[in-house]
């Protein structure tokens, strides 16, 4: 096919996937049961990613909508006392938090889970059950966030939740901790969808479509995933020093007992600007699906859109003291965090270069997604002048806390974020729905919200400009404020009406839309070769992949190298009794592994249920319902990981290798589980790091270190403790070398003697940590010394119990040297944790000596 595609759509000649006669049997395979019960047992990635995106849009309602009307008629004119300042602040904080946390992430995650399966050419995600335990617990954290108004204790501190302001000593009612607590749970559900999203990435793609063949919005979601890991994680950790200061009287955040307020605003600003950007970096990946198919014309410069997403994901780390410029940072850090500030623009600036070449060297059809796309380019170039604005120390520290910074961030989440989204949904729903949205609609909702959002935001650079401070209820006559914010109370009502004709649309399109196809539009990618909607294992016959294009550059998505094609054909007769789907390399996506994908299951919700009533119970002081939410948690995670019956015998399995010469993994994907210990290993990592971050922090804060009249205490049990967790996680190896050797025996003694050694060193250092002259309630160093030691308990505890419940099936021989992925699983995670000991234990035990 030529560089220039063909200008009409839709396409006639489109190739589709093929259709073969057990597609009626895999379908029902594949299905979630039905009924109520079933729904709630439901896995699948079409559910869960419609779920997640439903819900975050009715979050959108509550807190984006009606919050930000009821604000802008309050300050539409001078001395208003429509509502009071107390009411003020609980909107203003309700609706930045739910904005940033309930709304468009889960969004996001959302497309993900729900388009990556049919643009990467696989059935399902690689752990559908911890995509389920993201949704219930994204649910239940926002329910829980949002009950704060049963109690009469609405958050009212800023969605950043700045200390002291958000402490015991100026917030000591409820309404802190439930925008802590409720928040926690949901971003505990982000990390959970993250990880999910970057294996599905990465092993879960068509036989071909190798890294530089992937769609745009799988790399987006991709370094999306990796940051959520990187910023969310952080984020948590702040928040459990936050309410141990609130709940438990620790010191981490009072300045008069060696504690820091600025710790907080690190903690969260590490989270808070990598923020914007995880919400971007998707934005911008559906921007470069939906454009080209909407240009006729490839992508322009795709392995350069590739490398910006990737540097605005590094860049964006280190950014966070962006936020910190009028705190009293020294004149050298200003300048490195001003000057990366700048430089971050650089590959957005890639980005946008790219799509209006594209532009340029196509042939446009103006259809509604395409609008979206081009207002996002007007609207995010605008965000981005007044970001590079704000970069600069001096005019940051005049415009800080003013109106200008509200115009700004609201052009960049609007313009570039909500304005893709639009375009996707425009461009995906008639997919799933089999309907295609009404276009006359369409325009008109863009029109709206593209005229609403400049009438709103772009006044409010000016006010700001005039001095207009943010966070204010109301301001007096006579400043020359009131026409600008008059103009921008109209501009709301003009988005809320774009927002009415969107929903008008989609119920319109629900009952009289015209039907859509499989591909209505001449898309490139793979997910417009199957029905719409799709079934519900996506392929019958996975596809090959030789481009970026495949629908533009393949007239058959199943021919290719002869072993691949009889394996792809091969997967829609075989098996045809349990979930089977294609795990592919890494980087060259040849196949690897046919692996059991897991199956419907109610034991995401019940650990959902537990993570909830852990900080529920936190909430209200009821300590023995953590504990019982924690148990909560270890039954449904034993339930979660119950090993099913196989379905087939090994001989099937054998025959299938033989004849394919591809392993078949009916007890779970050696690859995936590697994969999973691995972020997990990784998310422990990052709190660790995190832990470290505020140790020294508080250290360099305080001239005495610990402080007078608290004595060190001394090493002994720690080393005694540290060499005993260090024997087992060298028998745990031992274990899995005896697996690998079919020495069912020296697997069973290795378990059994690693839990024992963990154990008694859990105990002897539990015993120490706890037996210490100092408490957590003096000092901050008393606080970070008892946090520090009890999360490398912690970490150790749940290695223990792993190794406990891996030795129960070791006795039962469920494990063969073909089958012994958990004790694999359980020997890396044994390796992770006796490095956080050592360096946990050393850090705090050594450290203080160096003074």
């Amino acid at each position: 096919m030529s560089d220039r595609t063909p200008g009409h759509v839709p396409y006639a000649d489109t190739p589709t996937v093929e259709a073969p006669s057990t597609d009626v049997e895999l379908d029902r395979l594949w299905d979630d049961p039905p009924g109520l019960w079933g729904r709630l047992r439901a896995v699948q990635n079409d559910a869960v990613g419609r779920r997640l995106i439903l819900t975050g849009f009715f979050f959108l309602l509550l807190g984006g909508t009606v919050d930000s009307v009821v604000m802008r008629l309050q300050l539409a004119v001078p001395d208003n006392d429509l509502v009071g300042p107390q009411l003020y602040n609980e909107l203003f904080t309700n609706h930045g938090s739910v904005t940033m946390f309930l709304v468009i992430l889960p969004i996001f995650e959302g497309f993900a889970i729900l388009l990556l399966p049919l643009l990467l050419g696989t059935r399902e995600m690689p752990f559908p059950r911890l995509g389920a335990f993201a949704y219930f617990t994204f649910l239940l954290g926002g329910l829980l966030y949002y009950s704060s108004t049963l109690f009469s204790a609405v958050p009212d501190a800023g969605w950043f939740g700045y200390t002291p302001l958000s402490g015991p000593e100026f917030s000591p009612d409820l309404a802190l901790d439930f925008w802590v607590l409720g928040l926690g749970v949901a971003e505990v559900g982000a990390i959970a969808a993250a990880i999910e999203i970057i294996i599905g990435v990465l092993k879960m793609r068509a036989p071909g479509m190798t890294l530089a063949r992937m769609p745009l919005f799988a790399w987006a979601v991709l370094v999306m995933a990796f940051m959520i890991l990187f910023a969310f994680t952080p984020l948590i950790v702040g928040s459990l020093l936050l309410e141990l200061d609130r709940g438990f009287d620790t010191q981490f955040f009072n300045p008069g007992a060696g504690g820091s307020s600025l710790l907080w605003q690190h903690l969260f600003w590490i989270f808070g600007h990598p923020e914007v950007y995880i919400q971007f970096l998707p934005a911008t990946g559906i921007v470069s699906m939906v454009l080209p198919v909407f240009v006729r014309r490839r992508i322009v410069g795709y392995t350069w859109l590739v490398a910006a997403m990737v540097a605005v994901g590094f860049l964006s780390f280190g950014l966070w003291a962006h936020h910190m410029f009028s705190v009293g940072l020294s004149p050298i850090v200003l300048s490195f965090f001003s000057a990366a500030s700048m430089v971050i623009a650089i590959p957005a600036g890639v980005q946008i270069f790219a799509w209006l070449a594209t532009i340029w060297e196509g042939r446009p059809v103006w259809k509604t997604p395409f609008l979206f796309v081009v207002g996002f380019l007007a609207l995010f170039v605008l965000g981005g002048i007044t970001g590079v604005m704000v970069a600069s120390v001096p005019f940051d520290l005049q415009a800080h806390d003013s109106y200008f910074v509200v115009g700004h961030l609201h052009y960049v989440l609007i313009g570039g974020v909500a304005f893709p989204m639009f375009a996707g949904v425009y461009y995906w729903l008639p997919k799933f729905t089999g309907r295609l949205l009404n276009e006359r609609l369409g325009k008109w909702n863009f029109w709206l919200l593209f005229i609403g959002v400049n009438v709103t935001f772009f006044p409010m650079h000016i006010v700001g400009l005039m001095g207009m401070p943010r966070r204010i209820y109301t301001y007096p006559a006579g400043l020359g404020w009131e026409t600008y914010n008059l103009i921008s109370t109209i501009g709301v009502f003009i988005i809320v009406g774009g927002f009415v004709v969107f929903v008008t649309n989609v119920v319109h399109t629900h009952f009289r839309g015209a039907p859509a196809g499989h591909n209505p539009w001449g898309g490139d990618t793979l997910e417009w070769a199957v029905s719409s909607p799709p079934l519900q294992h996506s392929y019958s016959v996975p596809p090959i992949v030789h481009g970026r294009h495949p629908l533009w550059d393949q007239k058959d998505l199943h021919g290719g190298d002869l072993d691949d094609e009889r394996l792809v054909h091969a997967l829609s007769e075989w098996p045809l009794r349990w979930r089977a789907a294609l795990i592919t390399g890494t980087s060259d996506a040849d196949p690897e592994e046919v692996f059991r994908v897991a199956g419907p299951s109610i034991w995401p919700l019940v650990a959902a249920l537990g993570t909830v009533a852990i900080f529920a119970a936190e909430l209200l002081k009821l300590r023995l319902g953590a504990l019982a939410g924690a148990l909560v948690i270890v039954v449904a995670v034993i339930g979660w990981n119950w090993p099913e019956d196989a379905a087939i015998t090994e001989e099937e399995e054998l025959a299938f290798e033989e004849r394919h010469r591809i392993p078949v993994r009916v007890g779970g994907s050696l690859a995936l589980a590697r994969w999973g210990t691995g972020l997990l290993i990784l998310f422990l990592g990052i709190a660790f790091t995190s832990f470290l971050l505020a140790y020294f922090y508080l250290r360099l804060e305080n001239l005495d270190w610990p402080p007078p009249g608290i004595s060190l205490p001394a090493p002994g049990a720690a080393v005694v403790a540290g060499a005993l967790v260090l024997a087992g996680a060298v028998s745990m190896y031992r274990a899995l070398h005896g697996i690998k050797a079919d020495d069912q025996r020296r697997l069973r003694v290795g378990l059994a003697v690693a839990a024992a050694l963990g154990g008694i060193g859990v105990a002897v250092q539990a015993l120490e940590v706890t037996g210490v002259v100092f408490d957590s309630q003096t000092h901050a160093y008393g606080s970070i010394f008892h946090v520090m030691g009890w999360f490398c308990l912690m970490v150790a505890v749940a290695g223990i119990v792993m190794a406990l419940m891996t030795l129960y099936w070791a006795v039962r021989g469920r494990y063969t040297a073909r089958r012994h992925v958990p004790v694999a699983n359980v020997a890396l995670y044994w390796a992770a944790l006796a490095v956080i000991w050592v360096i946990g234990f050393a850090t705090l035990y050594l450290t203080p000596l160096l003074t």
